[in-house]
């Protein structure tokens, strides 16, 4: 046996059926095994592999026993002559590890090889090549300094910045995520320290193989994909709490002096590091919101004054003082946290987006004004005209601070997608979309300049997407793998994809498909003398006392829907309208549970399907 390929897989089905995927294209021309130890999932991984991949060796574990002791676990059961420690967010190119086993022969006492990694966004991950990390190394990163010298071979030491991204060259510590071992050294270093949870074991396994006289390498011909999430968790205490452990953990074990020292350092370095993390965050949705409030207020203040004057007292009289201190603040939190719940103030978002949240909003204000005590219903005008003016703070805001809208203001109601080798012969189905060949994309044939790619890895070689993915990374592009359930993909090294996901499967949207519902609900008991008048609202209103006691939803899926998808009640209106094909049923469905909007069900209560 040549190889062994060992994953460990924890809450990732998609990501993991991808890797395997690539795996066994990779595997084609060479004697392999591959082991997936699953770390006691809760997405359904076992039952997935074990039905998709039987030739897979599957360990599931009863528990999350960590990376390393799960690591372990696959190393005892496998034969091969080299051990691959692969990540299931990873996809590998089909010459990868035919050109890996080669640098074993040509390299004496070679113990590990690492490898060239990129991210979503085709950039280079630094971690591919690292240096040992003493105290001085760790900090200089920690404090920035290797950020500011990327190239310097003392300051970058943690990254070995000095050493180019397309250069072979001995390193000192390899990245976990991909890992090549020799029999040998794997038998004499004893695998993954098991004291190790998450964090630091291939760190601490890099040095120790060192330490045996076998040398750490890097090689650069066949780079992998490595999604990630890394700044998610840097932001977050539970990494500080585990990142600290593991480099506690290995102070102790590999310091003799100063261990408590470098800990405390490190500890230092990681907590003021996350907490600048943490404040930027933070100050960055905080921002707009409290500009929107302040600019809000006073468009709507100045607006009062104009209407008190000028329509509702021109001789003589003004609104009582409670309108100006109680209602309009009222009315501007009520807005703003509409806006909110729509997505609108999301870092990453679309002008649809904005424009259903506005009139979400807006509706919602109108709701609360018809249920005030007479005595606060001053007009419905003011209601308007100030939902306007709190709508023209809001994107003065968004301008100003320079948010992200996903490759500027106006090309987002003209998004250009460009579809790789994709096979379906029908149609597609915006006017922005268009088919191209791979050859034309990497011989910079495709003038159309998209802001969108998307592979079909079923018609294209992994390693053709990822020559393009590295020859396109400069032109600020989203790139997406295409499959017939899910979308992979991620637009930054730092945030790790949850295309995977399906909307509908994350509580926070869940929320926010329930509040929508409660909204639509009071909109149709406030404008049920309105509504009676159509046949739709009539169905509204038949449907109304269903939906409130939970035993209907307004919007749901089109026709049967899939095992694979969350559960929705039965809707009173489908998100689109009923065909009779089940391809297309099967795309619409799957399309509305993992991309859901709030704009997706405002739609579908004028178009959907009754």
């Amino acid at each position: 046996m040549d190889l062994s390929i060992i994953i460990v897989s924890y809450n990732v089905k998609t990501y993991l059926d991808q890797c395997l995927h690539s795996v066994e294209r990779a595997v084609k021309n060479i004697n392999a095994e591959v082991i997936v130890v699953d770390n006691c999932s809760g997405d359904n991984t076992e039952k997935h592999v074990r039905k998709e991949f039987p030739w897979v060796q599957f360990i599931e574990n009863s528990e999350n026993l960590g990376f390393g002791k799960a690591n372990n676990i696959g190393a005892r059961q496998s034969s091969g002559s080299h051990i691959l420690y692969l990540n299931p967010d990873t996809v590998v190119p089909e010459d990868n590890f035919e050109i890996a086993l080669k640098q074993f022969n040509h390299h004496e006492k070679l113990g590990s090889l690492g490898c060239r990694m990129i991210d979503g966004k085709g950039d280079y991950l630094p971690e591919s090549k690292r240096g040992f990390p003493t105290p001085s190394v760790a900090l200089y990163r920690l404090f920035g300094l290797a950020k500011m010298f990327p190239k310097s071979k003392k300051w970058a030491g943690y990254y070995m910045g000095h050493i180019e991204e397309t250069v072979d060259a001995e390193v000192e510590i390899q990245c976990g995520a991909w890992m090549m071992l020799s029999r040998d050294a794997l038998t004499k270093s004893g695998g993954f320290d098991e004291d190790f949870f998450m964090y630091g074991e291939d760190i601490d396994l890099s040095h120790r193989i060192s330490k045996l006289g076998f040398k750490n390498r890097y090689f650069s011909q066949s780079p992998v994909i490595h999604y990630k999430g890394e700044s998610t968790k840097h932001a977050s205490w539970v990494y500080v709490k585990n990142f600290h452990e593991a480099m506690a953990i290995f102070a102790h074990k590999h310091f003799t002096s100063g261990a408590k020292a470098y800990s405390s350092m490190i500890k230092i370095g990681i907590y003021a590091k996350a907490s600048s993390a943490v404040i930027k965050r933070w100050m960055s949705f905080i921002r707009p919101i409290a500009l929107t409030a302040v600019g809000g207020f006073f468009l709507a203040n100045e607006f009062t004054d104009y209407w008190e004057l000028n329509q509702r007292y021109p001789n003589g009289g003004e609104y009582p003082i409670i309108y100006r201190q109680i209602i309009i603040p009222a009315y501007l939190i009520i807005w703003i946290l509409s806006m909110i719940i729509s997505g609108a103030y999301s870092l990453k978002t679309s002008i649809l987006r904005y424009i259903s949240g506005f009139l979400i909003s807006t509706i919602i204000l109108l709701s609360v004004y018809a249920l005030l005590p007479l005595e606060l219903r001053f007009s419905r005008i003011l209601i308007l005209i100030s939902s306007v003016l709190f709508f023209i703070s809001f994107l003065f805001v968004k301008t100003a601070t320079k948010t992200k809208l996903k490759y500027g203001l106006f090309k987002l109601f003209d998004d250009t997608i460009a579809h790789v080798d994709r096979d379906d012969k029908r149609s597609l189905p915006v006017t922005s979309n268009y088919d191209i060949r791979m050859e034309e994309v990497l011989t910079n044939r495709d003038l159309l300049k998209p802001n969108e790619i998307h592979f079909y890895p079923n018609n294209s070689s992994f390693k053709k997407i990822i020559d393009t993915m590295i020859l396109l990374r400069d032109n600020n592009l989203r790139f997406r793998m295409i499959y017939p359930f899910w979308t992979l993909g991620s637009d930054d090294y730092q945030i790790s994809s949850e295309l995977s996901t399906a909307a509908l499967s994350k509580p926070s949207v869940r929320r926010t498909k329930g509040i929508l519902s409660v909204i639509i609900s009071l909109a149709v008991i406030v404008f049920f003398l309105i509504l009676i008048l159509f046949p739709r609202g009539r169905l509204a209103i038949k449907n109304l006392p269903a939906v409130i006691r939970g035993k209907k939803t307004w919007v749901s899926y089109n026709g049967i829907s899939s095992d694979a998808l969350p559960p929705l009640k039965q809707g009173v209106f489908s998100h689109t309208h009923l065909v009779q094909d089940k391809e297309f049923q099967k795309f619409s469905n799957n399309r509305y549970a993992h991309h859901w909007r709030p704009e997706f069900d405002i739609y579908a209560l004028f178009n959907g399907a009754i």
